[in-house]
């Protein structure tokens, strides 16, 4: 079992530092650190607007979703492998060839995400922790947090293998348990007034030190990791399905925003990707969810500041994410024998980009709506857009075409934060002084006309690479 589960570190290694460099990818925990230490740092000004139960709680809520990211390698792994890697043969896929069992696969991929993700998250951010509290007059148990936070990963990491198993067994399964779980939960909390959020049992342990919450908390990691582990499907077979030809007729109604082929080629790829659009939607709705979730709880301490100003704001950083969908599977590679350049791929994932930012806009007046603040919905939309373009200019800058790649590498991560967050920062703070301040915002536009503009010849001049 170890000589398997040290080949599969070596190809976790070996596979991004291929991509990012070994040094740029080694240098990626070092930036977790230091982010970890300049929050650290900042923890006794956080501690003045929020009590340090309700920062707790957000920071075991930010592990719980970071180990839901890490758990659904089944909800993307066939893609991957037959759109991205092709015929590619990994470890994980050798009981098709070696007498291997899927079961004995699978437990050594699951220990070596969870090795592999200790070591280059929470050990980092845990280690800019510790590094930070000589600094910082705050008394803590280090044990009990770094403890209870790991929980709070492998519970998030878990409940994700165990929901990405299903997936790949039977997306009706997932929906159907999804449904039948979620929904009586969530109206028997509403019935008895449970605080859903503050019953976390990982966080209920950093606070009540208590037997019980162990248990509950060993009982989310190991029932469910031994339920995928006992039901493993590293198969994905390749099915057989029949479309109509409707790259003719969607390009017709997209002629009016020029490309229209490529932008028509970016959404059938969506729509016919595993999950279709409604990967999409999900993958957007949630962060937008969390985002709500989190500037209530902040706004709840910090009333100077707007509800839906803040929130349009962040939307707009939120959705330059699109992009990323919209670039996932393309690799210029396969254009290289057609008459086309880097940057007509460029401005036709940006018009796709436009005509699919019609859907936050959308959750921006919704939540206009909701809160009965259309005085302020104008400005909201405006800041929204200049943000938003703001945003995807910096990431085609930096990453051209490959976004879901070259955000790994440390350098560019760093430099994306450095150029991004400044702005950013500035708005939030105009909003709280006075609304109207935010349609400073509109010079961001022309900004990020020149940013992509100076893209265009950065990446036609640069030999793409072929992963």
């Amino acid at each position: 079992m170890f000589e398997l589960l040290k080949g599969m570190m070596k190809e976790e290694w070996r596979s991004h530092s291929t991509m990012f460099g070994s040094m740029m990818f080694a240098m990626f925990p070092v930036m977790i650190a230091v982010f970890a230490f300049a929050g650290s740092m900042l923890l006794p000004l956080f501690m003045t607007i929020l009590s340090p139960e309700k920062i707790a709680l957000l920071t075991h809520y930010i592990f719980v979703i970071f180990g839901l990211s890490v758990g659904a390698f089944g909800l993307s792994g066939r893609e991957i492998m037959n759109r991205r890697f092709g015929q590619a043969s990994l470890i994980a896929y050798s009981s098709r060839s070696l007498p291997v069992s899927e079961r004995r696969i699978f437990m050594n991929f699951f220990v070596k995400d969870v090795i592999y993700y200790f070591s280059f998250w929470v050990i980092p951010f845990m280690a800019g922790l510790a590094f930070a509290l000589p600094f910082i007059s705050i008394s803590l148990d280090y044990f009990m947090v770094f403890s209870t936070l790991s929980l709070s990963f492998l519970i998030g990491l878990s409940l994700m293998f165990l929901l990405s198993t299903l997936y790949a067994h039977s997306s009706r399964i997932l929906v159907g348990l999804l449904v039948i779980t979620g929904v009586p939960i969530i109206l028997m909390s509403w019935y008895f007034g449970v605080d859903l959020p503050s019953s976390l049992p990982s966080f209920s342990l950093f606070v009540s030190r208590s037997w019980e919450d162990l248990a509950v908390s060993l009982f989310l990691i190991i029932i469910p990791s031994a339920v995928s582990l006992a039901f493993p499907k590293m198969d994905y077979p390749e099915k057989k399905r029949r479309y109509r030809n409707s790259l003719a007729g969607l390009s017709k109604k997209l002629d009016f925003a020029g490309n229209s082929h490529f932008i028509s080629k970016d959404f059938i790829d969506m729509q016919r990707s595993e999950g279709g659009l409604g990967k999409i939607i999900f993958a957007f709705i949630f962060p937008v969810a969390f985002i709500w979730v989190l500037l209530f709880v902040f706004l709840k301490f910090v009333p100077i500041a707007d509800f839906l100003l803040v929130f349009s704001i962040l939307m707009g950083v939120l959705a330059s994410s699109i992009y990323e969908w919209l670039t996932e599977f393309d690799v210029f590679t396969s254009y290289v024998f057609l008459p086309v350049r880097v940057s007509t791929l460029m401005k036709s994932k940006i018009k796709g980009y436009a005509i699919i930012s019609l859907a936050p806009l959308a959750i921006l007046v919704s939540t206009a709506a909701w809160l009965n603040q259309f005085s302020d919905l104008l400005i909201s939309l405006i800041t929204f857009l200049s943000v938003s373009s703001f945003a995807l200019a910096v990431k085609i800058y930096l990453t051209g075409l490959y976004p879901n790649i070259l955000l790994y590498n440390a350098k560019i991560f760093i430099v994306f934060l450095l150029l991004a967050s400044p702005a950013l920062l500035a708005l939030i703070i105009l909003s709280i002084f006075n609304p109207l301040y935010l349609l400073s915002s509109l010079v961001l536009i022309p900004t990020a006309f020149y940013i992509v503009k100076k893209s265009y010849a950065k990446w036609d001049n640069r030999e793409q690479p072929s992963f």
